[in-house]
C-alpha cells in the first residue's frame, strides 16, 4: 500500500527512523527506497525494552551461518555491540535520536551500508506498555506478546542512508508445556531467533532475485 508524506504521522516516522539526522517529513527523498547494491555490507544489533543489548557468541554464529549460506550476496556481516553505541546509553525518542537512527548512524560510521535491528521476547513476562522507542520500532512485537504466551521475534533491515525498511521478518514459537516432561529442555525464544534469522534469509534472497531481474538483459 502506498502513502504520501502528508499521511506519515510523527509516531510512524519515529518508528521508522525518518525524523532527525537531517531527514524531514517534507523531503520526499527521505521516503524513497534506497537503491540496494549487492553484495551487502550489513551490521546487526539486538535491542530490548531496556536498550541495545549484548549479542552472545552463539547468536553471532547463527547470523554468520546465514551469511555463509547466502554466499556472494553478503560481503560483510558483523554485530554492533552496546559498548560501541553512545557509551551504551538508552536513546530517547522525544528530544533525541530514535534507536533506528542511532543504529543507522553507528553502522554507517563503521562502514556498513545496511543494519538489521532485531529483538525477541519470550512471551512469559508480565505484559507492559512500552511507551518508548522500543514500542515505536517494534510495535508488532509488543502487540503480539499476549498471544497465548508465545515467544515472538521481529527484525528490520534498514539502509543507513534512511528511508523505509528494505525488508522485515517476524517469527514465533509456542510456549513450553509444563505437563510434558520432555518439553522442559526447549527454549522458545531461541527457537524464535532461529526462525527469525531464517525468515530474514528468505527476504534477502527475494531482494537479490529482484535486483537480478532488474539488471538482466532482455536477451538473457
Amino acid at each position: 500500500m502506498g502513502f504520501s508524506t502528508s499521511s506519515v504521522t510523527r509516531r510512524t516516522a519515529l518508528r521508522l527512523g525518518l525524523v532527525g539526522a537531517g531527514l524531514a517529513l517534507a523531503a520526499p527523498r527521505a521516503l524513497a527506497a534506497p537503491v540496494t547494491a549487492f553484495p551487502l555490507r550489513i551490521a546487526f544489533a539486538r535491542v530490548s525494552p531496556d536498550g541495545f543489548v549484548h549479542i552472545r557468541s552463539d547468536e553471532q554464529d547463527a547470523w554468520q551461518q546465514m551469511a555463509m549460506r547466502l554466499g556472494g550476496l553478503i560481503d560483510t556481516l558483523a554485530p554492533l555491540q552496546p559498548a560501541n553505541m553512545l557509551g551504551g546509553g538508552l536513546p530517547k525518542v522525544d528530544g533525541a535520536a530514535s534507536c533506528a537512527l542511532v543504529a543507522r548512524q553507528m553502522a554507517s560510521n563503521a562502514g556498513f551500508a545496511q543494519v538489521i535491528l532485531y529483538s525477541t521476547l519470550d512471551g512469559q513476562r508480565k505484559r507492559e506498555t512500552y511507551d518508548n522507542w522500543f514500542a515505536q520500532t517494534f510495535g508488532d512485537l509488543t502487540s503480539g506478546l499476549a498471544k497465548d504466551g508465545r515467544a515472538t521475534g521481529e527484525a528490520h533491515l534498514l539502509d543507513t542512508s534512511g528511508g523505509m525498511p528494505l525488508a522485515s521478518a517476524m517469527a514465533d514459537a509456542g510456549p513450553r508445556d509444563p505437563l510434558n516432561l520432555f518439553d522442559g529442555g526447549r527454549n522458545p525464544e531461541r527457537e524464535t531467533l532461529t526462525r527469525l534469522i531464517q525468515q530474514m534469509e528468505y527476504r534477502l534472497q527475494d531482494m537479490a532475485r529482484g535486483a537480478y531481474d532488474n539488471v538482466r538483459s532482455i536477451g538473457d
